[in-house]
């Protein structure tokens, strides 16, 4: 469908107002109906459950209006944008919802306290399934646009239109077992669709303030961004990525890129450039990149990540790595690097720092040793989602690379005990080398 499509034909802010022209029409044919028929009939129960609907316009009025300002450009008071007025209007819906549920909540128990008996007729039956029917649609419509424009606004607004429905439904099934059994479960009824419409308030009004406060990025927006660096020219990793949640569709990233330590300053400057003009283009992330030196050129800089390696794996401590540098001074091999805990660990700062020491001077004396905890949560809450080393990928590398050790020692003992047995056979030939 045209309204919902994503080829790009019509802006974000577009659709949403068409779905909310569709969501308008709707309540105003369920509430003009609604109150039509309870003013002819008498039934007040169904002339007020049309003046909800029609209430209901006025909520996705102002959605809509939520949309269009959240789509306004940045200014001088607002330097990253106004997305989050949608994470705003969310948690308005979201009261909106808890107080629906508290209202049904509270006059279930009154019925249950004081049952009363309801009148059927096949026209309240008629009016109430008109009106499961409209609200289911507007549940599956603004369910969907939800998903199609990345939205947690629409989610709720859906999930506002479901708990009408609960309602409505319960009414409907209590007022059939009464008509049939005879018996009241109106309040019970009720008191159960109250609860779930609690729950769902409960949910989006956690994830909304969740979203002003400051979230874990989506772990795919997170992958895709890191992906993406790691795909341009000239680098060779990426770490401590911070994605900042300005609203749907604007986000802002700081991270570490690491580059050729023997690239000059200028060259250094256009590959991070590079970076930031990719991820914009791409991604649509404004981004501010940091850049940290490799010593790429440097034979023995992977010789000391396996010793870095090693040292961690025998520390035994929850830990994994990265920044990464290497230099050489006269004896002296000057390493520095970040670690990050990757599970619950009781050790201070120093203690992690003396106990990596302590292993990485065992393997050699001669490193001199500059180490930072990162003890942040994003990286090991996202963990789970990304391709990062854990514990058990350092242990394979570190015995893999034990036995390659012991299969060339191997090797060099066959080589010195078969060189020993040729210098024997010449020995006794009278064949020396030099002949």
């Amino acid at each position: 469908m045209q309204i919902l499509s994503t080829d790009g034909k019509a802006s974000r802010t577009q659709q949403a107002i068409l779905v909310g022209l569709v969501g308008l029409a709707v309540n105003f044919v369920l509430g003009g109906v609604k109150v039509f028929i309870g003013w002819q009939s008498g039934f007040l129960s169904v002339m007020g459950d049309g003046f909800n609907n029609i209430t209901d316009m006025g909520s996705v009025l102002l959605l809509m209006m939520t949309f269009y300002y959240a789509a306004k450009p940045s200014d001088s008071e607002h330097p990253f944008g106004h997305g989050r007025l949608e994470y705003i209007n969310s948690t308005v819906m979201a009261a909106v919802i808890l107080y629906v549920g508290i209202t049904l909540g509270r006059e279930s128990i009154e019925k249950i306290l004081h049952p009363e008996d309801t009148h059927f007729t096949p026209l309240v039956a008629g009016i109430l399934v008109f009106g499961l029917i409209g609200k289911l649609f507007l549940a599956w419509w603004y369910k969907r646009a939800s998903q199609r424009l990345s939205s947690d606004s629409f989610l709720a607004y859906s999930a506002d239109s479901l708990s009408d429905m609960l309602s409505t439904a319960g009414v409907l099934v209590a007022t059939l077992v009464e008509y049939f059994f005879g018996w009241h479960i109106d309040g019970v009824m009720g008191v159960i669709m109250s609860l779930f419409i609690l729950w769902t308030g409960y949910g989006i009004m956690k994830q909304a303030v969740n979203d002003i406060l400051g979230s874990t990025p989506d772990a795919e927006l997170y992958k895709e961004i890191k992906d993406t660096i790691l795909q341009c020219p000239g680098v060779y990793g990426v770490h401590d990525l911070i994605v900042h949640d300005y609203g749907p569709e604007n986000h802002f990233a700081t991270a570490h890129v690491e580059l050729d330590s023997d690239l000059s300053l200028v060259e250094s400057h256009e590959l991070a450039e590079n970076v930031m003009t990719t991820l914009r283009e791409k991604l649509k992330v404004q981004a501010t990149i940091h850049a940290d030196p490799k010593a790429v050129s440097n034979p023995k800089e992977g010789e000391y990540q396996r010793d870095l390696e090693a040292a961690i794996y025998r520390s035994g401590l929850p830990l994994s790595y990265h920044d990464f540098f290497a230099e050489e001074q006269g004896d002296t091999i000057h390493i520095s690097f970040e670690v990050q805990l990757k599970g619950a660990c009781q050790k201070t700062d120093q203690e992690i720092y003396q106990a990596l020491q302590k292993e990485l001077l065992s393997i050699d004396p001669h490193y001199h040793i500059e180490m930072m905890v990162d003890r942040s949560h994003l990286e090991h809450t996202l963990m789970r989602h990304l391709e990062i080393a854990d514990l058990n990928d350092i242990a394979q590398r570190f015995h893999d690379e034990q036995a390659a050790e012991n299969n060339r020692e191997e090797f060099r003992m066959r080589g010195d005990g078969h060189g020993r047995e040729q210098a024997a056979k010449r020995q006794r030939t009278g064949i020396s080398h030099e002949n």
